[in-house]
């Protein structure tokens, strides 16, 4: 057999005999904003037990507990579970609802380099 498929093995998904692939005619849609951030949320769940009473939680000891990725620049506190030890945490987004179970179990939240940090110290 000859032609194509005999000189050449390995063909490309996308590949249409010559023909322009489906992804380049189809036109693209919408905006992706390169600068964007993105957050990974942390529940407070996840610290109950983790932590001794009056312990610092901040971004690198939450890589060494392993509670979020190592890629992870910027993490977002969410109020889901309870927490009953009182720890002083600093990350970069909280939610109001995780605020206010961290401050009623004696705790405290510090917004690192945020514009709302920097708003609230005004």
């Amino acid at each position: 057999m000859k032609g194509q498929k005999a000189r050449r093995r390995n063909m490309s998904a996308g590949f249409e005999g010559g023909q322009l692939p489906i992804h380049r005619r189809v036109p693209k849609r919408g905006f992706i904003n390169i600068h964007r951030v993105e957050y990974h949320g942390l529940n407070v769940e996840a610290l109950e037990g983790k932590f001794d009473a009056g312990a610092e939680v901040t971004l690198e000891v939450l890589r060494e507990q392993a509670l979020i990725p190592k890629k992870a620049t910027h993490i977002k506190l969410l109020g889901n579970g309870e927490i009953k030890t009182a720890l002083k945490i600093k990350l970069h987004k909280a939610s109001k609802s995780a605020i206010a179970k961290v401050e009623g179990a004696g705790g405290s939240v510090e917004l690192l380099g945020s514009a709302e940090a920097a708003a609230s110290e005004a």
